[in-house]
């Protein structure tokens, strides 16, 4: 499986830049980090369901998603905007830095700015990469999930596949 997009996002500059930034302003962080490893979890996740379920998508359109999906967060905490509206732009800038094919990068750009909407037609790419993006979370092995502000319902309180 050839992810040639993916991996020149891993070392583009501004995206280099820019996880460092989330990395700073998360780094006291007691809730759910949004780092490489969940980027990777997002993405893993995402095929498995398409792989159950049949459905076909690009591993590199998913995995260059998952890399880019919560790049927006930096704005999210410094000036309040939502972070898959800052994400879109960031990753626009991040995908024409890479050299990312306009059908790609459309793909790419709408699984970021949809990935947290929970109202995306069943089945589709946006939603089962929102599916992916909460299944990601270990709540059931968080020590701040007394206090995290994620209603008791979407918990991931057990494993589940």
């Amino acid at each position: 499986m050839n992810l040639e997009l993916t991996n020149r996002i891993l070392t583009n500059e501004t995206y280099c830049k820019e996880l460092d930034r989330l990395r700073k302003l998360e780094k006291d962080r007691v809730f759910c980090g949004h780092d490489i490893e969940h980027f990777l979890d997002v993405a893993r996740i995402v095929m498995i369901i398409c792989m159950e379920k049949n459905i076909e998508v690009e591993p590199d359109v998913i995995y260059s998603a998952s890399l880019l999906h919560d790049i927006g967060r930096s704005e999210e905490y410094t000036e309040n905007i939502p972070h898959h509206i800052a994400g879109k732009k960031k990753a626009e800038k991040i995908l024409d830095e890479t050299g990312c094919c306009e059908d790609m990068k459309k793909k790419i750009l709408s699984l970021i700015f949809n990935h947290s909407n929970e109202d995306n037609e069943k089945d589709s790419p946006e939603s089962i990469f929102y599916t992916a993006d909460k299944k990601s979370r270990l709540c059931f092995a968080c020590a701040s999930r007394d206090i995290c502000n994620w209603h008791e319902n979407r918990k991931n309180i057990k494993i589940e596949v």
